[in-house]
């Protein structure tokens, strides 16, 4: 009887070990929580005709698109978490050297962000379209990539492979992120943008203490087992 009241101990005690460094891991990554896009600062209509031309334009997919939007209608349309509404960005490639034609909007997360975020931007279109970022710095110069959405309608940019330039820059944060359509491809014609986040990308250090915990609690289930 003694013995089998020390086996429930040891293996309560175990058991508490495991889930306790499961839980240590993974409070770090529900920490990292996911940052939508809550201010925007430049927004410009560009020269590129698109669908309206000299207006902002754009809609809902439940309310019917395109249709003009004022200004405010075109901010807050790209704000919050995905909900449909979207901002169309027309515009055209790019020639290097040359100013930005296109439609163009920036949008700020409250607060400065480091090169180890993953970056999301959700646009409602399924047509291959097309958006230059500008990904602006605490310096004030800026990191320009080119993005194209998928079947998923959700571009996913690891922000990490960025960090030697930011660093090249003299840099050491970025501000605020840019959009600017490339195309005018779709019903809306341009970059339809619904919304962006930010999340930072967990260290490695967490991911070795969550399956540390995991292979503990796996090797006294396993032991258990045995006795």
């Amino acid at each position: 009887m003694m013995g089998s009241i020390n086996q429930v101990k040891q293996y309560f005690h175990s058991s508490l070990v495991a889930l306790s460094l499961g839980a240590i891991a993974l409070s770090p990554v529900s920490a990292a929580a996911e940052t939508f896009g809550s201010t925007t600062d430049t927004l410009l209509r560009g020269s590129v005709g698109g669908s309206f031309p000299g207006e902002f334009y754009g809609g809902s997919l439940s309310g019917g698109f395109p249709v003009v939007l004022t200004e405010a209608e075109a901010r807050s349309s790209v704000l919050g978490a995905p909900d449909d509404r979207f901002l169309s960005l027309p515009g055209e490639p790019g020639v290097s050297g040359t100013a930005f034609t296109g439609a163009y909007i920036e949008v700020g997360f409250g607060a400065n962000f480091s090169a180890n975020n993953i970056l999301k931007i959700w646009e409602t279109g399924d047509n291959a379209e097309s958006a230059q970022l500008f990904l602006w710095t605490d310096n004030g110069g800026n990191i320009q990539p080119t993005v194209t959405t998928n079947a998923s309608g959700v571009i996913t940019l690891d922000l990490s492979g960025y960090a030697g330039i930011l660093a090249g820059l003299g840099a050491t944060a970025f501000t605020k992120v840019g959009i600017g359509g490339l195309d005018v491809l779709g019903a809306s014609q341009g970059f339809d943008l619904d919304a962006i986040s930010i999340s930072p990308i967990p260290e490695p250090s967490t991911y070795a203490l969550l399956l540390a915990g995991m292979a503990v609690l796996g090797w006294n289930v396993r032991r258990n087992k045995l006795s």
